[in-house]
């Protein structure tokens, strides 16, 4: 068995285990899924744990975790069947009705209890070698049917009174799921189409269903968090309050880029964004910077010599602590990428995107050299500038320029090396730092302004 169906099978297990404290409720005992609920702040019941089940055992089935393939998609679709008589789900409410005509087949806690040992013991079997399918057949038809006539005759928990006071549904374990997104954003009208449009979709899987309401939920804490790390850095730059207020005023009094809030087209790509040579976003870099009057570079082009890192460095404070995270028009579907020149007319505000953009034409427009990185954060994707330093030798005196001008000598400055032995400078929400992890196997390049200097 390799890793990847090692993977699956945990998967497939943890869903049936899942069903112990539903089927535990069936006959009358709720302190499980209680408990679930307790520690899970009220989401888990009965139709909630048997939907997630349901996708779990579905996932595994469907990508094939064992190598008997028979085994498995016979015993999903006998057990769906069985557990369908006992459990509410909108498209099997003719099957429901069917069996619920044929006495023996009308009781609703054995259906379930059968219908998940059919699933267990089809898990089993997909994982065992040279099973004939008439032993399949028989272990997973024959004998739970006769079973089930058997406990009909011999009047085991009899349908009535004692075996109909449960009620579990699919369409309601959807709807706790959807009901875990936060209600700040269900409120927004384009993320509640969305989720009416999952729910509604009937070419959707249940598996698909849950993917895409757990991406969403990726997305909205991919915002919370960078919504809070902004909060954080805004505070930390205090100090630099007195610089910052006087560049709003002169950026508010001239109004950079104006025309551009007219733009009515959409860029696709990186390369289209980062507009370092229009003139507008060029006076409105060299606004941020002019106290810090000199060269960029020293020796070196495009490599920051001591007036060049001073620059860089205004130019990120202020960049960062006036900031206005908005999330993209279409944040659960695609990217938007706002242009260099729109962002500065609109007041500076958008995503982690816009902010990689804003940055890289900033860096590129008083003679730097910057990168576009992405990467994963436990929130999910992200992008963030970098700028060239150079060599070992300069990130050792970058370092130290940086730390002086920032009047901080313990402040955390981490280079990101690339194959060619080149520092990078990390322009993320924090300068020096990274929000995503700085493994380079999980980070790709989306745009570089190498070529200036080549």
């Amino acid at each position: 068995m390799n890793i990847g169906q090692k993977i699956l099978l945990g998967i497939g297990v943890v869903g049936l285990i899942l069903l112990s404290p539903v089927i535990l409720y069936t006959f009358g005992n709720s302190q499980a899924i209680d408990y679930i609920g307790d520690i899970t702040g009220g989401i888990a019941n009965a139709s909630t744990l048997t939907f997630i089940a349901f996708c779990m055992i579905g996932l595994m089935a469907l990508l094939g975790g064992g190598k008997n393939g028979s085994a498995t998609l016979i015993s999903l679709f006998i057990g769906f069947l069985f557990i369908s008589t006992a459990v509410d789900i909108s498209f099997m409410t003719w099957f429901k009705d069917l069996v619920d005509q044929v006495s023996p087949l009308a009781n609703h806690k054995l259906n379930l209890l059968t219908g998940v040992f059919i699933l267990l013991f089809g898990m089993f079997l997909s994982f065992a070698k040279k099973i004939s399918l008439k032993v399949e057949f028989l272990a997973l038809v024959v004998l739970p049917i006769s079973f089930l006539l058997g406990s009909s005759y011999a009047g085991i928990l009899p349908v009535g009174e004692e075996g109909d006071n449960f009620k579990i549904s699919m369409n309601e374990g959807f709807s706790s799921i959807k009901g875990m997104i936060k209600e700040r954003y269900m409120q927004q009208e384009n993320v509640q189409k969305y989720v009416n449009d999952v729910e509604e979709d009937a070419s959707l899987t249940e598996d698909e269903k849950v993917q895409k309401m757990q991406e969403l939920q990726e997305k909205i804490e991919k915002i919370e968090s960078e919504e809070e790390t902004l909060k954080r850095l805004k505070e930390e730059n205090e100090k630099y309050k007195e610089l910052i207020k006087s560049q709003e005023k002169q950026i508010k009094n001239m109004g950079y880029c104006a025309s551009s809030k007219d733009s009515s087209s959409q860029v696709k790509n990186f390369i289209e964004a980062v507009v370092s040579n229009q003139p507008c976003v060029r006076d409105f870099a060299v606004s941020l910077v002019k106290e810090q009057q000199g060269a960029y570079y020293d020796r070196t082009r495009a490599l920051p010599g001591e007036a060049g890192i001073r620059q860089i460095c205004d130019l990120h404070y202020h960049l960062s602590s006036n900031w206005k995270y908005i999330s993209d028009p279409t944040m659960i579907r695609n990217d938007y990428y706002s242009p260099a020149n729109r962002t500065i007319a609109l007041g500076l505000a958008g995503d982690c995107d816009d902010f990689s953009v804003l940055n890289a034409a900033c860096i590129e427009s008083i003679g730097g050299v910057a990168r576009i990185m992405a990467g994963f954060c436990s929130g999910g994707g992200h992008a963030w500038a970098e700028v060239l330093i150079g060599r070992e030798a300069e990130w050792k005196l970058a370092e130290d320029r940086i730390r002086k001008h920032y009047k901080d000598p313990k402040k955390i400055l981490r280079p990101h090396i690339d194959k060619d032995g080149l520092y990078w400078l990390s322009l993320d929400w924090h300068m020096g730092q990274f929000t995503c992890s700085d493994n380079a196997k999980e980070e790709i390049e989306l745009y570089t302004s190498r070529e200036q200097v080549q």
